[in-house]
């Protein structure tokens, strides 16, 4: 059987009309977002606004809102609440189709904002008393008094999709490749829930599913998959890390695809390389969970046991961190003392690291052989080759018994 051909754009221009703000609720699965809430099903819109402003500086917005009113140029995009039974977009031209969601929307239909919720929310928040009373914030938020400017904010222009498969793919293109890039977390968030979604339609053919969110996505690094796999680590600790404060991997998530990307810290916490995990299974085997707790605790802290983390730069997991998991005295002594450098030391990894430096000051020199000629009898250059030799005496003298 023939499949049938589709692509991301694929349906045609998609309906433009403009509705009233009151009518266009917050997306409680936002990926900005979903670090913020505990639980996607019942937290509530009086929360999420909360969340936007405490967190996302939705006064800016408010602010231009009332010195300009809203761009037209700039239409957020929604996706309809509870259409009537029936009703698919592909039936209908696209006159047709926008004039009847124009209809449904002035008869009460609700909409779901999945691209532009800060907007949405600092709209709300400029319009209605009440909720910046609830929210305490109605002397300090910015405020509105042109009637005017009301009126254009009130009710704004929307791009309206079908449903949130329809526009997924465009918020990838625009938020995982394009130039509004989303922090780490909410990529990784978003592709884990596109992934599961093409896991879903697919029959639960894990490669097919991320090789499409690849291609959607535009992803030729294999990034996607190390974000995937991260985020499935994240999710793992929250789950079975018994009072582990996982916050501070939020903020730097980014962390978690360099904790992964080291071959020696994957040994120790079990899980395979990107190109031979198995997405059906648990990414952490249960027979590790210590060691993962152990790896975080050293990378993140863990202030609900009163642990500070034991990096003072990201690098370290790399140049030290990825050889103190290699060698059980060094994670004694880690473990006791929470002193990286001097688990450092209780490896190989310092001659290893002493070997990489002497080879490349080896290969500098080397080039410089091939047009040093060209400055003869220069004194600078004959005192950098004096100190030099000093520093390469002092190096064997170093290194010999």
């Amino acid at each position: 059987m023939k499949m049938e051909n589709t692509f991301a754009g694929k349906g045609g221009k998609k309906p433009q009309i403009e509705i009233k703000v009151d009518q266009i609720l917050l997306d409680n699965r936002n990926p900005r977002l979903i670090q913020y809430v505990d639980d996607v099903n019942s937290i509530t819109q009086l929360e999420l606004t909360k969340i936007l402003y405490d967190s996302f500086d939705t006064e800016a917005i408010a602010l231009s809102l009332i010195q300009n009113g809203y761009f037209d140029e700039e239409p957020v995009i929604v996706v309809p609440n509870n259409l009537p039974s029936g009703f698919k977009f592909s039936d209908f031209s696209y006159d047709e189709l926008t004039e009847k969601l124009a209809n449904l929307s002035e008869d009460g239909l609700t909409f779901t904002v999945v691209e532009g919720n800060r907007r949405i929310s600092s709209i709300k928040m400029l319009l209605d008393d009440r909720l910046r009373s609830i929210l305490g914030i109605d002397k300090v938020y910015p405020k509105v008094d042109d009637e005017e400017i009301k009126k254009d904010i009130a009710k704004i222009p929307c791009i309206v999709y079908e449903n949130r498969k329809e526009v997924s793919s465009y918020l990838g293109v625009r938020h995982i490749a394009g130039l509004l890039k989303w922090e780490a977390f909410a990529k990784a968030a978003y592709i884990s829930n596109t992934i599961e979604e093409k896991l879903q339609e697919n029959n639960d053919d894990q490669n097919q599913a991320i090789n499409e969110v690849q291609k959607i996505v535009g992803d030729r690094s294999d990034s996607l998959k190390k974000q995937f796999v991260s985020y499935k680590m994240y999710i793992e600790a929250l789950h079975d890390l018994e009072k582990f404060d996982t916050k501070p991997i939020l903020d730097k998530f980014s962390l978690l695809t360099v904790v992964y990307n080291s071959p020696a810290i994957r040994e120790y916490i079990g899980i395979e390389s990107y190109n031979k995990i198995d997405f059906n299974r648990r990414v952490i085997p249960s027979n590790k969970i210590a060691e993962f707790e152990n790896v975080l605790t050293w990378v993140f802290g863990n202030k609900n046991k009163g642990k500070d983390p034991v990096l003072t730069d990201s690098r370290k997991i790399t140049s030290q961190l990825s050889h103190v998991v290699s060698s059980s005295e060094a994670i004694k002594y880690l473990d006791r003392y929470g002193d990286l450098e001097g688990a450092y030391e209780r490896t190989n990894g310092e001659k290893e690291f002493l070997i990489r430096n002497l080879s490349k000051a080896f290969r500098n020199i080397q080039e410089s052989l091939s047009f040093a000629y060209k400055f003869k009898n220069e004194k600078d250059i004959l005192d950098k080759v004096q100190e030099l030799e000093e520093v390469v005496q002092a190096l064997k003298s170093n290194l010999k018994s």
